[in-house]
């Protein structure tokens, strides 16, 4: 028994050095356009990177789905930037400039509403020949994994972008610090923030900063 599974192993090796293609899977073409956006975020508080990913979704996606986090953001030696503030900043500030295909849903776990968002999709009898695209920065990219959405995985790309070489260089923790210390780097918050006009980076700043007093 064992001499025949071995044997019918080495044939399987011989066949596969004759035809090396079969030892590595084909690479997938990824398509030029997507038809669904995925955009998972934080965003405490939203700065420039975040909209560079809402805009790059956009671009090239039929409808874009931005999924916001409305908890508290507080973490030891930073100060708190609440939920329920920069929700507040979406609806009045953040909506007015973003693209005509871009949805907002907020509240929940951002990366566990993608998941939910593609495994319906996974588990629907009939699917569709939609494509899906997530975007997201690269320190984010491995949370998501294809075994949750198994069926339609290679429907789904990852789209991630280094800060600093693909996308602005501002991070949530900088813009904290900018605003924890305002009499000096207020500039550099206002700087941080998307382009919007003077007085909505203002009401942005203002909104934020009164929690700190």
């Amino acid at each position: 028994m064992k001499t025949s599974i071995l044997l019918e192993n080495w044939k399987k090796f011989l066949k596969e050095e004759d035809h090396p293609e079969l030892l590595v899977p084909a690479a997938r073409e990824k398509p030029l356009t997507f038809d669904v956006g995925l955009v998972p975020m934080s965003a405490k508080p939203f700065h420039k990177g975040h909209m560079f990913l809402i805009e790059e979704a956009s671009r090239v996606c039929t409808d874009v789905i931005v999924y916001v986090s409305t908890s508290n953001r507080s973490r030891k030696g930073e100060i708190t930037i609440y939920g329920e503030d920069m929700q507040r900043v979406w609806e009045d500030i953040i909506s007015k400039y973003l693209p005509e295909n871009v949805r907002c849903f907020y509240g929940g776990s951002p990366v566990r509403k993608v998941y939910e968002f593609l495994g319906d999709i996974s588990e629907q009898e009939m699917q569709s020949e939609k494509t899906y695209a997530i975007y997201t920065g690269q320190e984010d990219a491995s949370r998501y994994k294809s075994k949750y959405y198994e069926s339609i995985k290679d429907k789904v790309w990852i789209e991630s972008f280094e800060r600093g070489d693909d996308s602005p260089n501002i991070s949530g923790t900088l813009m904290r610090a900018y605003l924890s210390n305002s009499s000096q780097d207020k500039f550099l918050f206002l700087d941080g923030l998307p382009d919007m006009e003077d007085e909505d980076k203002e009401e942005v700043f203002n909104i934020l900063f009164s929690r700190l007093n």
